[in-house]
């Protein structure tokens, strides 16, 4: 049977590239800045009751740990050392290589006695090289919380979240009393910031992973890459590819080289007049035109699948001259 009362045939391909084959998550930051804050009181240089070694070589520790798993996504990050503040970094590109030698620079032998910790100075001190940051900022403490000399360290802690409303202060703790303990959790409870145990992070890559990248990162799924191609028009009752619209075609053909390892199905549809057996195969032939102009440039088969849906999948009013032109079409859909 011949169709009667149309003169073209418009088909819109559409190339969705969706699938867990394509769709990779992507890092997005969560600082701009960021200062890794070591305590290097004494307390810090005495043995850890649980580990048998000083405190500050497992802090140590921890940040090469996890100076391995920070992305480097742009951001901005410092080192500093409090009680006494001293800088070890100054603030750079984040940068794995130059963090690593400026951790083992760290100093692990150091005195004890006389090596108090003012806990409360130190934090306010870091004031003005916060204000030189821009945007978000973190602060990644790492101490046992045993304060004992000058201002509150809390209160300074505060009054510089209150100060930057974009300061987190994040907390990897060695405490091992309860006071200790008790002045971390208040610190790291200002802005709802992340608190670990140090040597959780020590022993558990997971549990460090996961502290890196609620300090540092968020994934989000990469916006699926949604390619329309041009539309192209077939004569009536024709399934022949009219060479206008080679150009259109070709667009797919490079589309299809850019991502060899995809496969697609070639789909067909028609609109509702004619009957279903006729319209099942023409949709059947247009899809197999573009199908073979496909392999004839380079494609591989086994790449391709055709498959004919006649009338049975309508996108819009089958009612309406302007329906039934977006009903004849042609969709590519990625399988792989």
């Amino acid at each position: 049977m011949r169709r009667k009362g149309f003169a073209g045939f418009v088909a819109v391909m559409a190339l969705v590239l969706f699938g867990a084959s394509l769709v990779q998550a992507k890092m997005v930051p969560k600082v701009d800045h960021f200062i890794l804050f070591v305590d290097q009181s004494g307390s810090m240089y005495m043995t850890h009751g649980k580990q048998k070694d000083v405190k500050i070589r497992l802090a140590k520790q921890v940040l090469a740990d996890m100076n391995e798993m920070i992305p480097e996504l742009g951001y901005q990050g410092a080192i500093e050392l409090f009680a006494p503040l001293k800088e070890v970094l100054a603030p750079r590109v984040y940068d794995r290589a130059a963090f690593s030698q400026a951790i083992v620079g760290i100093p692990e032998d150091q005195g004890i006695y006389g090596r108090r910790t003012p806990m409360g100075p130190g934090i306010s001190g870091i004031d003005p090289l916060l204000a030189r940051m821009d945007g978000r900022k973190a602060v990644i403490i790492f101490s046992d919380g045993e304060a004992n000399e000058g201002t509150d360290p809390v209160m300074e802690a505060r009054s510089l979240a209150s100060k930057y409303s974009n300061l987190c202060f994040h907390v990897v703790s060695f405490a091992e009393t309860e006071y200790g303990q008790n002045i971390l959790n208040q610190i790291s409870q200002i802005g709802n910031c992340v608190q670990a145990d140090g040597l959780t992070l020590l022993t558990d890559k997971q549990a460090l992973a996961q502290f890196v990248k609620d300090v540092f990162y968020e994934e989000v799924p990469e916006e699926e890459e949604v390619i329309v191609l041009r539309g192209i028009h077939f004569d009536f009752d024709k399934y022949d590819i009219k060479p206008e619209w080679v150009p259109v075609l070709d667009e797919g053909v490079e589309i299809l080289k850019k991502h060899p390892d995809i496969k697609i199905i070639i789909e067909g549809h028609t609109d509702s007049i004619g009957t279903d057996e006729y319209n099942q195969k023409l949709s059947e032939r247009r899809a197999k035109a573009v199908f073979d102009y496909f392999v004839s440039h380079g494609i591989s088969p086994d790449r391709m699948k055709t498959v004919g849906f006649g009338e049975s999948r309508p996108k819009a009013d089958n009612s309406t001259a302007e329906g039934r032109a977006i009903n004849r079409r042609v969709e590519l859909k990625v399988v792989k």
